[in-house]
């Protein structure tokens, strides 16, 4: 049986390598997403063992979801007691004492007056049941003594017992302070010293008796008080201990509420009571819930968020950045940048509390911004504080704003990095950023003024710690991308560069035909929205080739004999084309970067070597030369720089031999050649449009108008006018 062919994508790939193709740039998001669970796992599975009191935290643990800490039972009975004494005894006025205490003096007094009349023998019984002497019996035989004491007797007992009198032992026993004091019903609270006692009513009792003149009265009636004294103030254990039973069952079980995503420790912090309940509290409930199913939950669910996160960046790239996702190194790259920036945000929680303002986020969007551009570096910020703000120890931290205030910022503040003090904007304005958002949290939460300074404080370092971070990082970015951002670029257009140095000492026409050149194209480009330093740049070195023979080219003969005349036409344009494989070879030799060198052999794409063609031609009219000998290797311009590079070439070359280069032969001379170009195809690879070209046309006929004007004629020193500079053109 024949074997079923492959299947095959619409690209014209086989399905294997397509997948291939993907698998390879989405490997970094996927160690990416695994890094991050591994550096910040869900509770379940790093909640071992409940550390003790006063000992540090070796992670940071945050409730998984909601649950409860409830009380002990003995925190239970503790609470309940302390609650339960927080209610006042209570005491009742006792109708039924005063009655009884009024109803035995009306009695004895009653009593009294039927013994008197039956005689001293009965009057004695009676009065001895008072417990009365000799002398008070004998005092009270007298009937109008007897009638004056019955009457202050009853009159001193109603006023004072019912005011209310306790027990002197009851109410001072009373560990309360104060009492709820219940009549009928109402109540009320009173001092517990407030309350006269037996002592008290004896007081009152001799202040009564002052007005009996008689020692022997005054002391009949304090006897008589004493006896007929029934305490009208009582304790109502019933109610009292109701009323605490109540407060001792109102007691809520639960100690805590723990919210989900709560913090509950963070690493390096010492343990409270309270946290170690949280934790006890969690540990009892991950046991009761499960913790295996909870934890491939807890681990799927991490996974799947830090994964869900990535890819939302991941196919920003593979649809906006196809050129950047198409190269493994820069996808890599970015897995590796957001590695880094969370193994910084472990360390950092590890050593100290979180602190949202020292999450490296700044660092990871300047960064981009300085190898791509500030939509990515924004990006690539708001990436990273979500994927960190959704961990569960970072949860509830402010990450989220700090990491997208200070990200923006640095995307922003970075743009364009040509100075030094651009740097120093950069930190300002990151650091303004950091502030802005201290201020913001801290209003929200509360914080005090000094809490608010030191986020101010952590952040503005933060600020320039990014920015150095990211200045080191940049050389191992560009060497790990190999991308060349402008810092590279800039370095490289130092005209004191050794290579620079030997072009303009060995081959001055060409080098001033590279500066020229390079003015030139910087200005095209930075028309069309392309990378106008780059042009510059690339155009200063696209004609080093010239190094390995100056004098073979006309702009470095100075007007003296041109080698090419005793050459065969095939070996001229050997030598002409040779200088771009000698000018990629130097490059290399030099450490130039790709999209510098690419200016070398694009700059002239695949276009004929006319001069030499021509001459090979007349000089063999019966023979058909090859045309792959008078052709530049190529490639065609891939790029806008390399191709306005290409015409900015031609046309500098054009416009220095026209003898009279007024602004519209100008403007002639380039149209014809850009024309010349887009008929041979040389710009059909070349991002640009008929709108980009015709903007660098008009650029070029702006720049060269001015720069190879005519200059007016200077007067000799009798007064005339030196005819060879009548018409000097301006070189």
């Amino acid at each position: 049986m024949a074997r079923r062919k492959a299947l095959r994508s619409p690209t014209g790939e086989s399905l294997s390598d397509r997948i291939r193709y993907h698998a390879i740039r989405w490997l970094p998001l996927l160690a990416t997403a695994l890094l991050t669970y591994a550096l910040f796992p869900p509770p379940a599975a790093v909640l071992t063992r409940v550390p003790d009191v006063g000992q540090r935290a070796d992670r940071t643990v945050v409730a998984p979801f909601p649950y409860q800490v409830r009380k002990s039972t003995d925190e239970l009975a503790r609470e309940g007691e302390a609650r339960a004494l927080t209610a006042q005894p209570v005491y009742r006025f006792s109708p039924t004492a005063y009655d009884s205490a009024l109803a035995a003096a009306r009695d004895f007094f009653t009593d009294l007056d039927r013994a008197g009349n039956q005689g001293p023998e009965l009057t004695r019984a009676v009065a001895t049941q008072a417990h009365l002497g000799p002398e008070e019996i004998r005092y009270l035989a007298d009937s109008a003594n007897r009638r004056a004491m019955r009457e202050l007797v009853t009159h001193f007992l109603g006023e004072s017992l019912s005011r209310g009198v306790a027990d002197a032992g009851v109410i001072r026993g009373e560990p309360s302070r104060q009492i709820t004091l219940r009549r009928n019903d109402a109540e009320r609270v009173v001092a517990r010293d407030s309350v006269l006692t037996f002592a008290d009513l004896m007081e009152q009792s001799e202040a009564a008796a002052s007005v009996i003149e008689d020692p022997v009265g005054q002391r009949t009636l304090r006897r008589l008080v004493g006896t007929f004294y029934h305490p009208t103030i009582v304790p109502d254990p019933l109610l009292t201990s109701a009323r605490r039973e109540r407060l001792r069952a109102s007691v809520e079980p639960v100690r805590f509420g723990v919210r989900s995503g709560e913090r509950i420790i963070v690493a390096g912090q010492v343990v409270t009571e309270d946290q170690q309940a949280k934790l006890i509290g969690l540990h009892q409930e991950l046991e009761r819930r499960g913790t295996a199913g909870f934890w491939t939950e807890g681990a799927v669910g991490g996974l799947l968020y830090n994964t869900l996160v990535l890819s939302v960046f991941w196919l920003l790239i593979m649809f906006y950045r196809r050129d950047t996702y198409a190269e493994v190194r820069e996808m890599w790259f970015f897995g590796a940048l957001f590695v880094l920036v969370v193994l910084i945000t472990a360390g950092t929680t590890q050593l100290l509390p979180i602190r949202p303002e020292m999450v490296p986020i700044p660092f990871a969007a300047i960064l981009v911004t300085l190898l791509y551009d500030g939509r990515i570096g924004v990006f690539s910020a708001v990436t990273l504080a979500v994927l960190l703000d959704g961990q569960w120890a970072l949860r509830e931290s402010g990450i989220l704003l700090f990491g997208l205030m200070g990200g923006v910022a640095g995307a922003i503040g970075i743009r364009a990095v040509r100075r030094r003090r651009h740097l120093y904007v950069t930190v300002a304005v990151v650091a303004a950023a950091s502030m802005l958002a201290s201020l913001t949290i801290g209003l929200l939460q509360g914080w005090g003024t000094i809490t608010i300074v030191a986020s101010a404080f952590l952040g503005s370092l933060m600020a320039l710690a990014s920015a150095a971070l990211a200045m080191l990082v940049m050389p191992l970015a560009e060497s790990a991308t190999r991308i060349t951002t402008d810092l590279t670029l800039l370095e490289l257009s130092d005209l004191g560069r050794p290579l620079l140095r030997r072009l303009a000492l060995e081959a001055p026409g060409t080098w001033a035909h590279s500066l020229a050149m390079a003015n030139l194209c910087e200005s095209a480009c930075n028309i069309i929205g392309a990378n106008g330093l780059l042009a510059r740049v690339g155009c200063y070195y696209h004609d080093i080739g010239k190094l390995t023979a100056p004098g073979f080219f006309v702009e470095n003969q100075g007007g003296g004999p041109n080698p090419h005349d005793q050459l065969p036409p095939a070996e001229s344009a050997r030598i002409i084309r040779q200088h771009v494989l000698d000018g990629i070879a130097l490059a290399e030799t030099a450490g130039l970067p790709a999209i510098v060198r690419s200016f070398i052999p694009e700059h002239h794409g695949t276009t004929e070597i006319t001069y030499f063609l021509m001459r090979a031609r007349r000089a063999s009219p019966n023979g058909v030369p090859n045309p792959a000998e008078y052709r530049y290797p190529g490639p065609r311009p891939q790029r806008a720089e390399t191709a306005v590079a290409m015409l900015a070439d031609s046309a500098e070359a054009a416009i220095r031999v026209l003898p009279d280069p007024t602004p519209d032969k100008v403007r002639e001379a380039i149209d014809l050649l850009v024309q010349q170009k887009l008929a041979s195809g040389q710009l059909e690879d070349a991002p640009l449009t008929l709108r980009d070209i015709d903007r660098v046309k008009r650029e070029f006929a702006r720049v060269m108008s001015g720069t190879y004007h005519k200059r007016i004629g200077y007067p000799r020193a009798s007064g005339g006018i030196t005819p060879e500079f009548q018409t000097a053109e301006r070189q």
